[in-house]
């Protein structure tokens, strides 16, 4: 079976294609670079292999250009999955041939594919991620029964505390945001464009859900959520420090559980995180399955493995000064440099 590449111009044709596929992933989707590309103004390239004119693969890359960190080709940027999605090992192997092609007319360090799925990449397999999960059983009490006891009493207390518990969409974007940037600020992180969150929010205005926790009426603690078949996300959250005393973020990620089980989703997937890391073990609390992330990349001749990652030694310094800054000053300057960073 002959199978060639070429660049999909036809976003019903490729959308049907991810549809009917059963490993596909939320970020296969074309909404996801049209997002990136109106947040960014990074270019993506829908590559799609085709025999007999039928779709049998497809890999989404996002061109990523930086001075300060080189160029670059990623699968997907700003979440933990994407890669190659192919029905064929034909389909795969003509579409990582045509990725190293475009890599090198554009002069790219490199291609990083976050791999959603098993597939035969003969590339470098390099990361220190892991995505916890969590199976939704029939009964939400079956759930609650799983907790230790210590994290029962945590949800009890938060609601001692009389926090209020809200779900909404787009309306909540400043609440979230309120929230987000300034932990993104006292961890040392440039923080997203509010425009990105908005974006997505106006695209995917059924499949975004922003859950809220306030304090008295201000917002101390928020999560943006996304949802896909079977599948609630939490790719993003928050809390403020002064409200974890209540337990705030416990609350939080109780309400997301029940939520999940209320509007009969399966699973919940709590974001990617760095084992032993403080995140990591505030999640695995949530009796998880750990799921260890595969990221393959493809290095042009002399370039080193990217290690854009907060936890490389030579970030220390940037991150303490970045922890310092005025959260306006933060907020202006984080944007145009988390755009170089996926």
């Amino acid at each position: 079976m002959s199978v060639s590449v070429e660049h999909c111009k036809d976003r019903v044709q490729w959308d049907g294609y991810v549809g009917a596929t059963a490993n596909a992933s939320n970020y296969h989707r074309w909404v996801w670079g049209q997002a990136i590309e109106q947040s960014f103004g990074h270019e993506v390239y829908y590559l799609a292999a085709r025999s007999n004119g039928v779709i049998q693969g497809v890999l989404p890359l996002v061109f990523m250009k930086s001075r300060l960190f080189g160029h670059s080709l990623v699968s997907m940027p700003f979440s933990s999955y994407g890669g190659v999605l192919a029905g064929t090992s034909e389909a795969s192997e003509e579409l990582l041939e045509r990725a190293v092609e475009l890599a090198r007319g554009l002069g790219a360090r490199h291609i990083e594919l976050r791999q959603w799925t098993e597939c035969a990449v003969p590339w470098k397999e390099a990361t220190s991620k892991v995505t916890l999960e969590i199976d939704l059983p029939n009964s939400i009490d079956e759930v609650w029964k799983r907790l230790s006891s210590g994290m029962r009493n945590k949800v009890r207390n938060a609601k001692k505390h009389n926090l209020q518990i809200e779900w909404g969409g787009g309306e909540f974007v400043d609440c979230f945001y309120s929230v987000f940037a300034r932990n993104m600020r006292d961890l040392g992180t440039p923080v997203y464009p509010r425009r990105w969150l908005e974006s997505l929010c106006q695209q995917l205005p059924g499949e975004i859900r922003i859950v809220v926790v306030r304090d008295e009426g201000r917002p101390v603690a928020a999560g943006f959520v996304n949802l896909f078949r079977d599948t609630v996300e939490f790719p993003w959250s928050a809390s403020l420090r002064e409200s974890r005393k209540k337990y705030s973020a416990v609350l939080m990620y109780w309400a997301l559980l029940e939520w999940a089980h209320e509007n009969g989703y399966r699973r919940v997937d709590l974001g990617r995180c760095t084992p032993h890391s403080g995140t990591y073990e505030f999640k695995r609390h949530w009796v998880c399955r750990e799921k260890p992330l595969r990221w393959f990349y493809w290095l042009s001749q002399g370039s080193p493995l990217p290690e854009l990652r907060r936890e490389n030694r030579r970030y220390r310094l940037a991150i303490r000064l970045w922890q310092r800054l005025p959260l306006a000053v933060a907020n202006r300057l984080g944007p145009r440099i988390v755009r170089a960073i996926p």
